[in-house]
Protein backbone atom coordinates (compact mmCIF):
# COMPACT_ATOMS: atom_id res chain seq x y z
CA UNK A 1 0.00 0.00 0.00
CA UNK A 2 1.10 3.40 -0.58
CA UNK A 3 -0.03 6.14 1.73
CA UNK A 4 1.22 9.20 -0.38
CA UNK A 5 2.08 8.80 -3.86
CA UNK A 6 4.94 10.13 -5.19
CA UNK A 7 5.70 8.37 -8.57
CA UNK A 8 5.58 4.85 -10.29
CA UNK A 9 7.91 2.30 -9.60
CA UNK A 10 9.20 -0.29 -12.23
CA UNK A 11 10.41 -3.47 -10.79
CA UNK A 12 11.91 -5.89 -12.59
CA UNK A 13 12.28 -9.61 -11.83
CA UNK A 14 15.94 -11.84 -13.03
CA UNK A 15 15.52 -15.02 -14.35
CA UNK A 16 19.48 -15.53 -14.52
CA UNK A 17 21.14 -18.74 -14.22
CA UNK A 18 17.37 -20.54 -13.36
CA UNK A 19 17.17 -22.26 -15.95
CA UNK A 20 20.67 -22.38 -17.87
CA UNK A 21 21.44 -25.09 -14.88
CA UNK A 22 19.54 -27.75 -16.73
CA UNK A 23 22.68 -28.32 -19.43
CA UNK A 24 24.69 -29.05 -16.66
CA UNK A 25 22.62 -31.94 -15.01
CA UNK A 26 24.14 -34.62 -17.46
CA UNK A 27 28.44 -35.53 -16.39
CA UNK A 28 30.32 -34.48 -19.01
CA UNK A 29 34.27 -35.50 -19.32
CA UNK A 30 36.89 -32.90 -20.57
CA UNK A 31 36.20 -31.95 -24.01
CA UNK A 32 32.66 -31.47 -23.84
CA UNK A 33 31.96 -35.26 -24.43
CA UNK A 34 29.46 -36.72 -21.83
CA UNK A 35 31.03 -39.22 -20.15
CA UNK A 36 29.94 -43.19 -20.62
CA UNK A 37 27.62 -44.18 -18.05
CA UNK A 38 28.09 -47.92 -18.45
CA UNK A 39 31.78 -49.50 -18.57
CA UNK A 40 33.51 -51.45 -21.47
CA UNK A 41 34.71 -54.44 -20.71
CA UNK A 42 38.47 -53.68 -19.48
CA UNK A 43 39.89 -57.00 -21.24
CA UNK A 44 39.15 -58.27 -24.44
CA UNK A 45 39.52 -62.29 -24.72
CA UNK A 46 42.42 -63.65 -27.00
CA UNK A 47 40.51 -65.07 -30.20
CA UNK A 48 41.38 -68.82 -29.73
CA UNK A 49 40.28 -68.80 -25.88
CA UNK A 50 36.56 -67.13 -27.05
CA UNK A 51 35.99 -69.39 -29.73
CA UNK A 52 36.34 -72.45 -27.81
CA UNK A 53 34.43 -70.66 -24.92
CA UNK A 54 31.39 -69.75 -26.79
CA UNK A 55 31.38 -73.28 -28.90
CA UNK A 56 31.66 -75.23 -25.70
CA UNK A 57 28.58 -73.10 -24.27
CA UNK A 58 27.23 -73.24 -27.87
CA UNK A 59 26.76 -76.91 -28.27
CA UNK A 60 28.68 -79.16 -26.00
CA UNK A 61 27.54 -82.43 -27.45
CA UNK A 62 28.85 -81.85 -30.56
CA UNK A 63 32.22 -80.69 -29.30
CA UNK A 64 32.24 -84.26 -27.68
CA UNK A 65 31.36 -85.86 -31.21
CA UNK A 66 33.61 -83.74 -32.75
CA UNK A 67 36.71 -84.87 -30.59
CA UNK A 68 36.38 -88.28 -30.73
CA UNK A 69 35.80 -88.45 -34.70
CA UNK A 70 39.39 -86.40 -35.07
CA UNK A 71 41.21 -88.68 -32.39
CA UNK A 72 39.71 -92.04 -34.60
CA UNK A 73 41.35 -90.13 -38.06
CA UNK A 74 44.91 -89.50 -37.37
CA UNK A 75 46.17 -90.38 -41.09
CA UNK A 76 43.84 -87.54 -42.52
CA UNK A 77 45.76 -84.59 -43.87
CA UNK A 78 44.55 -81.64 -41.52
CA UNK A 79 42.29 -79.34 -43.17
CA UNK A 80 42.71 -75.66 -43.48
CA UNK A 81 42.26 -73.78 -39.97
CA UNK A 82 39.48 -71.55 -40.14
CA UNK A 83 39.88 -68.15 -38.91
CA UNK A 84 37.69 -67.13 -35.81
CA UNK A 85 36.86 -62.90 -35.80
CA UNK A 86 39.45 -60.85 -33.46
CA UNK A 87 36.91 -60.01 -30.89
CA UNK A 88 34.23 -62.95 -29.88
CA UNK A 89 30.24 -62.11 -30.65
CA UNK A 90 28.35 -61.06 -27.59
CA UNK A 91 25.51 -63.49 -27.48
CA UNK A 92 21.90 -61.66 -28.07
CA UNK A 93 21.69 -59.37 -25.05
CA UNK A 94 18.48 -59.65 -23.37
CA UNK A 95 16.40 -56.33 -22.60
CA UNK A 96 18.09 -53.81 -19.69
CA UNK A 97 20.85 -56.24 -20.03
CA UNK A 98 23.58 -53.49 -18.10
CA UNK A 99 26.95 -55.73 -18.57
CA UNK A 100 26.51 -54.88 -22.20
CA UNK A 101 27.78 -51.21 -23.41
CA UNK A 102 25.26 -48.35 -23.78
CA UNK A 103 23.62 -48.18 -27.35
CA UNK A 104 25.08 -44.95 -27.95
CA UNK A 105 28.65 -46.18 -27.82
CA UNK A 106 29.96 -46.62 -31.30
CA UNK A 107 32.32 -50.15 -30.29
CA UNK A 108 34.50 -51.04 -28.10
CA UNK A 109 36.83 -48.12 -27.61
CA UNK A 110 34.91 -45.64 -29.34
CA UNK A 111 33.15 -42.67 -27.81
CA UNK A 112 29.74 -42.02 -26.84
CA UNK A 113 27.60 -39.90 -29.81
CA UNK A 114 27.52 -36.46 -28.62
CA UNK A 115 24.60 -35.18 -31.05
CA UNK A 116 21.41 -35.84 -28.93
CA UNK A 117 23.03 -34.31 -25.75
CA UNK A 118 24.86 -31.78 -27.37
CA UNK A 119 21.25 -30.71 -28.49
CA UNK A 120 19.40 -31.12 -25.28
CA UNK A 121 22.25 -28.11 -23.94
CA UNK A 122 21.33 -26.15 -27.41
CA UNK A 123 17.98 -26.06 -25.97
CA UNK A 124 18.63 -25.19 -22.62
CA UNK A 125 20.31 -22.54 -23.51
CA UNK A 126 17.89 -20.06 -25.14
CA UNK A 127 16.03 -19.45 -22.06
CA UNK A 128 19.12 -18.09 -20.58
CA UNK A 129 19.54 -15.87 -22.82
CA UNK A 130 16.17 -14.50 -22.71
CA UNK A 131 16.80 -14.12 -19.33
CA UNK A 132 20.20 -12.59 -19.62
CA UNK A 133 18.73 -10.26 -22.33
CA UNK A 134 15.29 -9.26 -20.04
CA UNK A 135 17.41 -8.80 -16.88
CA UNK A 136 19.49 -6.33 -19.41
CA UNK A 137 16.60 -4.60 -20.15
CA UNK A 138 14.94 -4.37 -16.61
CA UNK A 139 18.31 -2.52 -15.78
CA UNK A 140 18.73 -0.26 -18.02
CA UNK A 141 14.61 0.65 -17.88
CA UNK A 142 15.34 0.63 -13.54
CA UNK A 143 18.42 3.25 -14.51
CA UNK A 144 16.62 5.42 -16.72
CA UNK A 145 13.62 6.07 -14.42
CA UNK A 146 16.32 6.53 -11.41
CA UNK A 147 18.16 9.16 -13.83
CA UNK A 148 14.77 11.09 -14.42
CA UNK A 149 13.99 11.06 -10.56
CA UNK A 150 17.16 12.72 -9.88
CA UNK A 151 16.86 15.67 -12.91
CA UNK A 152 13.52 16.18 -11.80
CA UNK A 153 14.41 16.69 -8.43
CA UNK A 154 17.09 19.01 -9.61
CA UNK A 155 14.67 20.80 -11.57
CA UNK A 156 12.89 21.04 -9.02
CA UNK A 157 15.71 22.53 -6.16
CA UNK A 158 16.83 25.09 -8.77
CA UNK A 159 12.74 26.36 -9.19
CA UNK A 160 12.36 26.95 -4.88
CA UNK A 161 13.35 28.75 -2.53
CA UNK A 162 15.00 27.05 0.85
CA UNK A 163 12.26 28.50 2.55
CA UNK A 164 9.74 26.36 0.60
CA UNK A 165 11.68 22.88 1.70
CA UNK A 166 11.65 23.99 5.16
CA UNK A 167 7.95 24.27 5.48
CA UNK A 168 7.31 20.68 3.68
CA UNK A 169 9.58 19.58 6.68
CA UNK A 170 7.21 21.02 9.03
CA UNK A 171 3.99 19.22 9.66
CA UNK A 172 1.39 20.43 7.91
CA UNK A 173 -2.31 19.78 7.78
CA UNK A 174 -3.29 18.80 4.13
CA UNK A 175 -6.72 19.98 2.93
CA UNK A 176 -7.97 16.22 2.04
CA UNK A 177 -7.76 12.80 2.54
CA UNK A 178 -7.86 11.16 -0.67
CA UNK A 179 -7.99 7.30 -1.86
CA UNK A 180 -7.32 6.86 -5.57
CA UNK A 181 -6.92 3.79 -7.76
CA UNK A 182 -3.74 2.39 -8.35
CA UNK A 183 -4.02 2.10 -12.36
CA UNK A 184 -3.98 6.75 -11.70
CA UNK A 185 -2.68 7.31 -8.92
CA UNK A 186 0.44 8.07 -10.30
CA UNK A 187 -0.99 11.13 -11.59
CA UNK A 188 -2.95 12.39 -8.20
CA UNK A 189 -1.19 15.80 -8.75
CA UNK A 190 -1.84 16.22 -12.41
CA UNK A 191 -5.79 15.00 -12.14
CA UNK A 192 -6.24 17.07 -8.67
CA UNK A 193 -4.01 19.53 -8.42
CA UNK A 194 -0.96 20.28 -5.75
CA UNK A 195 -0.81 17.37 -4.26
CA UNK A 196 1.41 18.72 -1.88
CA UNK A 197 -1.80 19.56 0.06
CA UNK A 198 -3.39 16.14 0.15
CA UNK A 199 -2.96 13.26 1.50
CA UNK A 200 -3.23 10.68 -1.07
CA UNK A 201 -3.99 7.34 -0.40
CA UNK A 202 -3.40 4.65 -3.43
CA UNK A 203 -4.91 0.77 -3.53
CA UNK A 204 -6.75 -1.54 -5.28
CA UNK A 205 -10.18 -0.27 -6.20
CA UNK A 206 -9.96 2.87 -4.02
CA UNK A 207 -11.12 0.90 -1.14
CA UNK A 208 -11.35 1.60 2.55
CA UNK A 209 -10.65 -1.67 4.00
CA UNK A 210 -7.48 -2.42 2.71
CA UNK A 211 -6.24 1.08 4.22
CA UNK A 212 -8.06 1.71 7.01
CA UNK A 213 -4.65 2.73 8.67
CA UNK A 214 -3.57 5.17 6.37
CA UNK A 215 -6.94 6.77 6.17
CA UNK A 216 -7.85 7.23 9.53
CA UNK A 217 -4.26 8.66 9.79
CA UNK A 218 -5.14 11.11 7.80
CA UNK A 219 -9.02 11.74 8.98
CA UNK A 220 -8.02 11.74 12.60
CA UNK A 221 -4.22 12.68 13.56
CA UNK A 222 -3.44 15.32 10.43
CA UNK A 223 -7.56 16.63 10.82
CA UNK A 224 -8.61 16.62 7.18
CA UNK A 225 -11.94 18.02 6.66
CA UNK A 226 -12.80 15.94 3.72
CA UNK A 227 -12.39 12.71 2.74
CA UNK A 228 -12.41 11.68 -1.13
CA UNK A 229 -12.93 7.93 -2.40
CA UNK A 230 -11.99 8.33 -6.81
CA UNK A 231 -12.70 5.56 -9.33
CA UNK A 232 -12.24 6.09 -12.85
CA UNK A 233 -12.78 4.76 -16.17
CA UNK A 234 -11.60 0.55 -17.08
CA UNK A 235 -10.18 0.54 -13.53
CA UNK A 236 -8.19 -3.29 -13.46
CA UNK A 237 -9.35 -3.61 -10.37
CA UNK A 238 -12.71 -3.49 -10.68
CA UNK A 239 -13.10 -5.35 -14.10
CA UNK A 240 -10.88 -8.20 -11.98
CA UNK A 241 -13.20 -8.05 -8.74
CA UNK A 242 -16.50 -8.52 -11.27
CA UNK A 243 -14.67 -11.29 -13.19
CA UNK A 244 -12.99 -14.81 -11.77
CA UNK A 245 -9.81 -13.71 -9.86
CA UNK A 246 -8.67 -17.41 -8.63
CA UNK A 247 -5.38 -17.03 -10.51
CA UNK A 248 -4.32 -14.45 -8.68
CA UNK A 249 -2.08 -14.51 -5.73
CA UNK A 250 -3.77 -14.86 -2.07
CA UNK A 251 -2.75 -11.36 -1.09
CA UNK A 252 -4.54 -9.89 -4.43
CA UNK A 253 -7.37 -12.11 -3.98
CA UNK A 254 -7.64 -10.96 -0.42
CA UNK A 255 -7.69 -7.18 -1.44
CA UNK A 256 -10.02 -7.92 -4.41
CA UNK A 257 -12.88 -9.83 -2.78
CA UNK A 258 -13.19 -6.73 -0.44
CA UNK A 259 -14.62 -4.74 -3.25
CA UNK A 260 -17.85 -5.90 -2.99
CA UNK A 261 -19.80 -5.66 -6.69
CA UNK A 262 -22.21 -8.45 -8.42
CA UNK A 263 -19.87 -10.56 -10.72
CA UNK A 264 -20.60 -9.50 -14.53
CA UNK A 265 -21.06 -5.84 -13.64
CA UNK A 266 -19.57 -3.82 -16.29
CA UNK A 267 -16.49 -1.43 -15.17
CA UNK A 268 -18.68 1.98 -15.40
CA UNK A 269 -21.14 0.92 -12.77
CA UNK A 270 -19.04 -1.82 -11.02
CA UNK A 271 -16.70 1.30 -10.37
CA UNK A 272 -19.94 3.60 -9.15
CA UNK A 273 -21.42 1.05 -7.51
CA UNK A 274 -17.94 0.28 -5.49
CA UNK A 275 -17.68 4.27 -4.84
CA UNK A 276 -20.99 4.31 -3.31
CA UNK A 277 -20.12 1.32 -0.98
CA UNK A 278 -16.63 3.22 -0.21
CA UNK A 279 -18.31 6.83 0.90
CA UNK A 280 -20.71 4.19 2.81
CA UNK A 281 -18.22 2.52 4.91
CA UNK A 282 -16.63 5.56 5.74
CA UNK A 283 -19.38 7.57 7.13
CA UNK A 284 -20.08 4.56 9.28
CA UNK A 285 -16.13 4.15 10.79
CA UNK A 286 -15.75 7.68 11.14
CA UNK A 287 -19.72 8.30 12.35
CA UNK A 288 -18.61 10.68 15.15
CA UNK A 289 -16.51 13.03 12.93
CA UNK A 290 -19.44 12.53 10.52
CA UNK A 291 -22.28 13.92 13.18
CA UNK A 292 -20.14 16.70 14.55
CA UNK A 293 -19.79 18.25 11.12
CA UNK A 294 -15.94 18.00 11.36
CA UNK A 295 -16.00 15.31 8.11
CA UNK A 296 -17.49 15.48 4.76
CA UNK A 297 -17.15 12.21 2.73
CA UNK A 298 -17.77 12.25 -0.99
CA UNK A 299 -17.23 9.99 -3.85
CA UNK A 300 -16.11 10.93 -7.24
CA UNK A 301 -15.42 9.01 -10.67
CA UNK A 302 -12.31 10.50 -13.34
CA UNK A 303 -14.04 9.93 -16.34
CA UNK A 304 -11.34 9.14 -18.79
CA UNK A 305 -13.74 7.91 -21.30
CA UNK A 306 -16.46 10.17 -21.23
CA UNK A 307 -18.49 7.41 -20.07
CA UNK A 308 -21.02 10.06 -18.26
CA UNK A 309 -21.19 11.98 -21.22
CA UNK A 310 -19.79 15.50 -19.00
CA UNK A 311 -16.54 15.19 -21.19
CA UNK A 312 -13.58 13.20 -21.40
CA UNK A 313 -11.26 13.84 -18.29
CA UNK A 314 -14.02 15.32 -15.99
CA UNK A 315 -14.05 14.61 -11.93
CA UNK A 316 -17.98 13.67 -11.70
CA UNK A 317 -19.05 14.17 -7.94
CA UNK A 318 -21.38 11.15 -7.73
CA UNK A 319 -22.14 10.69 -4.08
CA UNK A 320 -22.14 13.92 -1.49
CA UNK A 321 -22.09 12.03 2.02
CA UNK A 322 -24.44 8.84 1.33
CA UNK A 323 -26.84 11.26 -1.89
CA UNK A 324 -26.53 9.65 -4.88
CA UNK A 325 -29.11 11.29 -7.17
CA UNK A 326 -27.43 13.65 -9.78
CA UNK A 327 -29.93 16.43 -9.64
CA UNK A 328 -29.92 16.94 -5.40
CA UNK A 329 -25.91 16.08 -5.90
CA UNK A 330 -26.02 19.42 -7.97
CA UNK A 331 -27.96 21.51 -5.44
CA UNK A 332 -25.70 20.49 -2.60
CA UNK A 333 -22.74 21.78 -5.10
CA UNK A 334 -23.76 24.60 -5.83
CA UNK A 335 -25.41 25.88 -2.27
CA UNK A 336 -21.89 24.13 -0.60
CA UNK A 337 -23.52 22.03 1.65
CA UNK A 338 -20.58 19.43 2.00
CA UNK A 339 -21.36 18.51 5.57
CA UNK A 340 -24.97 17.69 4.87
CA UNK A 341 -25.77 13.86 4.77
CA UNK A 342 -27.92 11.67 3.02
CA UNK A 343 -29.39 10.43 5.83
CA UNK A 344 -30.07 14.35 7.18
CA UNK A 345 -33.68 14.21 5.24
Amino acid sequence: MRSRLIGTGVAASLLLLAQSGWGNEAPAAPGGQVQQVIKLPLKIKPAAEASAAQAEKAAPAKSEEAGKKKSAEPAKAAAPEKMEPGVAMAPPRPARDLSQPSPEVKAPGGTVQPRRKAKARKKTAKPAAAAVEMGASASSQVRGLVNGIIQSNAREMAKRSPGFFAKLAEHRTPRATVVIGSDIGSQAGALLGDSADLFVVSNLGSQLATSEGSIEYGVRKLGTPLLMFIGHSQSSAIKLAAGDYGSQSDAVQKELASIEIPKGIDATNGALLNINNQVEGAILMFSGEVEAGKLAVLGGYYDLLNDLKQGRGRLVITNINGETDPGRIRELLKSGQFFRYGFMK
